[in-house]
């Protein structure tokens, strides 16, 4: 549901801003709202040069339809084999085999045995600026994966800080910990997204502080909570929902110790979990949700904020002031249109993605890092100023399509530059989703704005495509034994089938390890299904106007009006779990 749609909630519900126009996105064709506020930033971020302003014009697109044109050039979950052009090494990259770009593993891109202006090329005013921008990318050397720092965690992808970890994404400070995503600070881990500072835990979402907690949301501070939903500070608790400092309990009731080890026992010899999901889910469907989880927040309109003021439309962000439209962002100052990742020192930035620390006036650039100023249309930047259209450059200034010139032929040559964008109406808009290296469905994009391959076909983008298990003979069946204990080391040597989706998968020797230690089964679908079904516990990132079903408040809530869950407003909330 777009924010045009008449049920769903409009910024300008919550802003109250002078309305100024409501144009049609050229994309879905939903209107969408533009305000007097947004055409100040709009003024503001523009570049000056030799005292001329050169404005940035209204958007074309609306607000998730360019949020789906940035999120389609993010691959994080989609790894491949494939060579290094440079050292011919075999390695794991985000870009496939047959992609038409030259791929660097991590230690030869971050060397000095090459030189990107070296692929520098003079600007050409009888071509559109993205085609002359999309062969410097098919020029320049890019990395394999997005890693800093990792040891023995080589299939890991926007990551830096981990050790021993297999398959985690935009995870940082992990240890032993495998299939994760958005998760920091954890040890000994499996199947996590939303996780930190947390260790032992499995099947778990928007966990903080938590020790052995399996298939549980929405925790804090806990410890051995099994099948558990919103709990703080509490131990020893199944199938429970908003309890606070409790112990011992099951369906939020007090039991005697004994009786709780003898159920959990019960539980964990079954060898299955399936009728502990079900228990779980229809007990939790009783238990009142928060409308929003936003903490510490002013004039925001989003969830899963914190500590922000004026962030408008905004979600998984924290530390924000003035932000509009934006994902997975935090320490930004005056920033629209941003997904991923911000920093300390970040302000007036539009149209970014996967960028971070320290970030001032730079627009429609991506996997910019590091102090970079005054950067437009720029991709795998780090610590320039003043560089247009580059792409892979480091520490330079006053560079045009990888090519040095002096401060007066950079501020003479950008603005006809410019001007040639405006005819071509390229300027202002952030770079075609046609120019992504990646097939769609590689893509963060096909995961928050689902499309089939005609679909994403029909609007020019590009589709991977993926083997079909039921033409490539996989071997036997494989039996999955009922519990762990029945499982031996060969398991790790044999292709399993996802029961849900029928991929293929297999079992690392360190994840059945996991499995032992927590006595838990090995699972029956494949890593990419897991995670999709816990990312399905958490709600759409959209709004909707309902009423607290305790005081009937009026309230903007995640959850839509035809959900069955039971939603209070703070208030209500914090009364009933207190």
């Amino acid at each position: 549901m777009r924010l045009s749609d008449p049920k769903s909630f409009t910024v300008k519900s919550v802003t109250s801003l002078p309305f100024t126009k409501m144009p049609s996105c050229k994309q879905c064709t939903s209107a969408f709202e533009i305000t007097s506020d947004d055409l100040a930033f709009y003024e503001k971020v523009s570049p000056v040069f030799k005292g001329k302003k050169e404005l940035i014009p209204t958007p074309t697109l609306c607000p998730d339809c360019r949020q789906q044109q940035r999120l389609a050039f993010r691959n994080e979950m989609m790894l491949h084999h494939r060579k290094c052009d440079a050292t011919g090494k075999q390695i794991v990259s985000m870009y496939s085999a047959d992609k038409p770009y030259v791929i660097y593993d991590q230690d030869t891109w971050w060397s000095d045995n090459w030189d990107p202006l070296t692929f520098g090329q003079k600007y050409d005013f009888e071509k559109p600026f993205f085609e002359q921008f999309q062969a410097m990318q098919k020029k320049v050397p890019r990395m394999s994966l997005n890693v800093l720092y990792n040891e023995n965690s080589y299939f890991t992808n926007y990551s830096l800080h981990n050790k021993n970890s297999y398959l985690i994404y935009t995870a940082d400070y992990n240890e032993q910990s495998y299939y994760g995503r958005f998760s920091d600070r954890n040890f000994s881990c499996c199947d996590f997204d939303f996780t930190y500072d947390s260790t032992e835990c499995y099947e778990v979402i928007d966990i903080h502080t938590c020790n052995r907690c399996y298939y549980s949301q929405k925790c804090n501070n806990s410890t051995e909570l099994y099948f558990c939903y919103d709990m703080l500070s509490c131990h020893d608790c199944m199938f429970c929902g908003g309890l606070r400092n409790k112990e011992y309990h099951i369906f939020n009731k007090p039991v005697e110790k004994s009786t709780y080890e003898r159920m959990k026992a019960e539980l964990f010899s079954s060898g299955s979990f399936d009728a502990a999901h079900a228990k779980a889910e229809e007990f939790l469907l009783t238990i009142p949700r928060k409308n929003l989880e936003n903490v510490q927040c002013e004039g925001c309109f989003g969830n899963y904020l914190q500590t922000s003021q004026n962030a408008v439309h905004c979600f998984d962000c924290y530390d924000l002031q003035d932000v509009k439209y934006s994902t997975h962002l935090f320490g930004a100052k005056d920033c629209h249109d941003w997904d991923f990742v911000g920093g300390k020192g970040t302000e007036l930035c539009y149209q970014m993605l996967s960028s971070a620390h320290g970030l001032v006036q730079c627009a429609f650039c991506m996997n910019t890092w590091e102090n970079n100023h005054d950067l437009f249309y720029c991709d795998l930047c780090v610590g320039n100023k003043h560089c247009f259209g580059c792409v892979g450059l480091r520490h330079k200034q006053y560079c045009i399509l990888n090519k040095q010139y002096t401060k007066e032929e950079y501020e003479d040559l950008l603005p006809r530059i410019i001007a040639h964008m405006q005819k071509t109406k390229e300027w202002g808009e952030f770079f075609p989703a046609s120019l992504s290296p990646f097939g769609y469905n590689e893509s963060v994009a096909q995961e928050y704005f689902t499309l089939t391959e005609k679909e994403s076909k029909s609007r020019g983008w590009h589709w991977y495509p993926e083997a079909n298990t039921e033409e490539n003979y996989l071997g036997p069946i494989v039996e999955i034994p009922r519990k762990i204990e029945e499982a031996d080391a060969s398991i790790c040597e044999k292709i399993l089938r996802c029961e849900a989706t029928g991929k293929p998968y297999k079992i690392i020797p360190q994840e059945l390890k996991f499995y032992r230690q927590m006595n838990i089964p090995i699972p029956k679908k494949c890593p990419d299904q897991r995670h999709k079904e816990r990312m399905a516990l958490r709600n759409p990132r959209k709004l909707w106007k309902r009423k607290c079903q305790k005081c009937a408040k009026p309230i903007e809530t995640t959850y839509a009006p035809d959900r069955p869950e039971i939603v209070y407003c703070e208030s209500c909330y914090l009364a009933s779990v207190y």
